[in-house]
């Protein structure tokens, strides 16, 4: 979540290794601040918009809510994007030109505890409150490509 009150005016989301937040309402576009004149993702150049293959997958690189603990995990709010543009595919994960929040997890700290609540999150990005056991459900449904390590 975006870290202070200044920064949730350009957004609320604001993913641990980005300078800017994710503006609300409309897809994200990544760029490269090393390299401008390129489009991300390329594959010799670490610029492009992360994303996990999977909850599990993101649980274990570090990117998951906690449920209570150091204030700064219980920011962290997980969910479904959808990758759309250039996509590049690695081990656990995938880079993107562009994402669009689909749903926020109901993983983590209570909604008492974040600086806005899950609902108002997803409502600001067009997207569903889900659990993340419902992952694969929820893309289904939603025609959304399922990527995996074995896709690599």
């Amino acid at each position: 979540m975006a870290p202070t009150l200044w920064a949730q005016l350009g957004g609320l989301l604001w993913a641990p290794n980005m300078k800017e937040p994710r503006p609300t309402g409309e897809e994200y576009v990544a760029t490269c601040p090393a390299a401008p004149d390129h489009t991300p993702p390329q594959r010799d150049c670490s610029c492009g918009i992360y994303a996990f293959y999977s909850p599990v997958l993101a649980e274990e690189g570090g990117y998951w809510p906690q449920e209570k603990g150091v204030p700064l995990f219980n920011r962290i709010v997980a969910g479904i994007v959808g990758a759309a543009g250039e996509v590049v595919l690695h081990e656990r994960g995938l880079l993107a030109a562009r994402v669009s929040v689909e749903a926020i997890f109901t993983d983590g700290a209570p909604d008492s505890e974040l600086p806005i609540p899950r609902a108002e999150i997803a409502d600001a990005y067009g997207a569903d409150v889900i659990d993340s056991q419902d992952y694969e459900a929820f893309c289904t449904e939603r025609g959304l490509i399922i990527f995996s390590p074995d896709d690599v």
